[in-house]
């Protein structure tokens, strides 16, 4: 797992708003944000978001909606999200999620550090390029 920083860049700040989406697709953007062992993906969800297929993954992934209303399917299960809900999906938990009447929401997902998406962070100036 990639640990090193450059603590002369410390304290890091960045405002999500501004940066360039990791994923930016019909209805749904993703900015992602690193930590030396943690990940933050902060999502807008719209309604031109087209239903997906439940996915999983090796790790756990923890939920706070901060906008609109989120309608999650966990493990066959659906359960809807309003602002400053949490929700947590154990690993390898089927899961996927839509909009709640065509609203917009805000979902903020905290995961370990995924090495799969910090090809994403490269705005990062306290981490070298992997």
């Amino acid at each position: 797992m990639p640990r090193d920083y450059d603590s002369s860049a410390i304290p890091s700040v960045y405002n999500l708003a501004e940066v360039e989406p990791y994923r930016d697709e019909p209805g749904f953007q993703q900015v992602v944000f690193r930590g030396i062992d943690q990940l933050v993906g902060f999502s807008q969800v719209g309604p031109e978001k087209e239903d997906a297929e439940p996915h999983t993954h090796p790790y756990e992934q923890m939920n706070m909606l901060v906008e609109g209303r989120l309608d999650f399917l966990v493990d066959g299960e659906r359960v809807e999200l309003e602002p400053y809900d949490t929700l947590a999906i154990p690993p390898e938990i089927p899961h996927t999620s839509r909009t709640v009447e065509g609203e917009t929401a805000k979902l903020v997902a905290f995961w370990p550090l995924r090495e799969d998406r910090t090809d994403g962070t490269g705005y990062q100036d306290e981490f070298p390029p992997l």
